[in-house]
């Protein structure tokens, strides 16, 4: 006589039929909202140049520097204290890492 064996994990259901059904749920709803889009964009016109912010990029590259331009200016004092510590050397980060995460583990268990 054959046994089943059933494993219960105590979190949660796992049904593949209910995840296929949700997947395609998403979909359908992604689809549509694309579907109801407007269909406004002329190729090889003006519409194509970059646009960020008010203000039109002849680079079409768009660095982090120019998306966080206001974050930078407003916590540049933290920012020019953090970059003494910087080093470039990956050990010096896998030292902060261990440590920072030694002192959460003590916060943690005490």
């Amino acid at each position: 006589m054959e046994e089943t064996i059933k494993i219960f994990t105590g979190h949660g259901h796992w049904s593949p039929l209910i995840w296929v059904a949700a997947a395609l749920g998403t979909f359908s709803v992604a689809l549509l909202l694309w579907l109801l889009g407007r269909r406004e964009h002329k190729r090889g016109t003006d519409q194509e140049i970059p646009f960020l912010s008010g203000e039109r990029m002849e680079e079409p590259r768009v660095s982090a520097l120019h998306l966080y331009w206001g974050f930078a200016e407003a916590l540049k004092p933290i920012l020019t204290r953090l970059k003494t510590w910087h080093s470039g050397v990956v050990n010096d980060y896998a030292g902060w890492f261990l440590l920072i995460l030694a002192v959460v583990f003590l916060l943690v268990i005490v």
